[in-house]
């Protein structure tokens, strides 16, 4: 099968994450071709020309891109259109015209606003078949997007665990690193992450903090940081190409989000073996068994801090956790994610060939 991968950028993020890790597996079994809609392909689009899939640019405007994309499609002779993110399903929809399956995705709950959800609608209902990266997210977009639930499979995401120490760690020491990961938007409520680091440090003097990841409110927060003078205890690390070695060196691993789709970077913190304590936002309850850590409500500072100092003062607690996160995380296994991605494939080719 030739698959056309179809996104809107391959900047670090987490569907683009996943893209990565699905064309770049050496256990798959179809032929990837990745169309990107805009011009920002760091790091992704380097990464996947250097492990020999092809990367389309499909720029312009609205229309050009769709006719571009068009051809492109066709040019590659892409059996299976798969569509990535919101934007990924309205213009492969448009491009695709019905001329080739298309397996499109959602993988967050969030309204993308009038226009976008229009095409998204029609995209779904065109479909072959309908990937979610959880439970959550199915549920959503039946609800919001009236997709049809007869062609709703969930995959959930994939992680390389090699890449991770998956170290056990026995006891949680007296001056503990928390560490989060994400962009500095409001999605990822990194005001939540500041806020509560402030709070703990009342209560853990010796804690320190680091934030992996960039975006528009860095500057504010890291001077809202030094203006309080804690610039040593809370970092800001910006964008890391190690953010595996942050989380070994770290002991504890928060997400403050406000929503999420399936946050690839809870089951990165498990595969170091840290115990959780994140937002219960999207699919992330999926991830849980209920010992890994602990989960709160969004925007819960109090139940930020309280469900830390509990982790982090009870020994047995937190090493049992711990131990729940590593073996949380060999669930969600690359090589699992590229089997149930490639059984869609299958089953969609299955049904055009009758």
């Amino acid at each position: 099968m030739r698959v056309g991968h179809v996104i809107g950028q391959l900047t670090a993020g987490g569907a683009e994450g996943q893209l990565r890790l699905l064309t770049c597996e050496p256990s798959r079994r179809s032929t990837p071709f990745v169309y990107c809609l805009s011009e920002r392909l760091d790091p992704y689009g380097r990464i996947l020309e250097e492990s020999g899939v092809p990367v389309r640019l499909v720029g312009g405007g609205r229309w050009t891109r769709v006719r571009r994309l068009r051809d492109m499609l066709a040019a590659d002779k892409v059996n299976i259109v798969h569509s990535w993110l919101f934007i990924g399903n309205a213009y492969a929809w448009a491009a695709n015209g019905g001329r080739r399956p298309l397996v499109a995705s959602a993988r967050n709950c969030k309204k993308q606003g009038a226009v976008l959800d229009w095409v998204n609608r029609r995209a779904f209902a065109r479909s072959s078949a309908i990937i979610t990266n959880s439970k959550l997210v199915e549920d959503y977009i039946r609800r919001v997007y009236a997709a049809p639930g007869d062609r709703i499979r969930v995959v959930y995401n994939g992680i390389d665990l090699a890449r991770f120490s998956q170290r056990w760690r026995e006891a949680p020491p007296a001056a503990p690193t928390i560490v989060g990961i994400g962009r500095l938007v409001r999605q990822k409520n990194p005001e939540l992450f500041v806020a509560g680091a402030v709070r703990l440090l009342e209560k853990i003097p010796a804690a320190r903090f680091q934030w992996v990841g960039a975006g528009g409110m860095q500057a504010r927060l890291a001077a809202e940081v030094e203006r309080r003078g804690l610039g040593v205890r809370i970092e800001f690390l910006g964008e890391r190409a190690d953010v595996e070695k942050i989380l070994d060196g770290a002991d504890l691993f928060w997400l403050t989000s406000d929503w999420e789709g399936l946050p690839n970077v809870v089951m990165e913190a498990m595969a170091s073996g840290l115990p959780v304590v994140a937002t219960e936002v999207g699919g992330t309850a999926e991830l849980f068994t209920g010992a890994e850590g602990k989960l709160i409500a969004p925007g819960a500072e109090a139940a930020l801090v309280g469900a830390t100092v509990e982790l982090l003062g009870d020994a047995a607690a937190y090493a049992a956790a711990s131990q729940a996160a590593l073996e949380s995380a060999r669930r969600f296994a690359v090589t699992k994610m590229v089997s149930d991605m490639e059984q869609v494939y299958d089953d969609v080719r299955s049904q055009v060939l009758g």
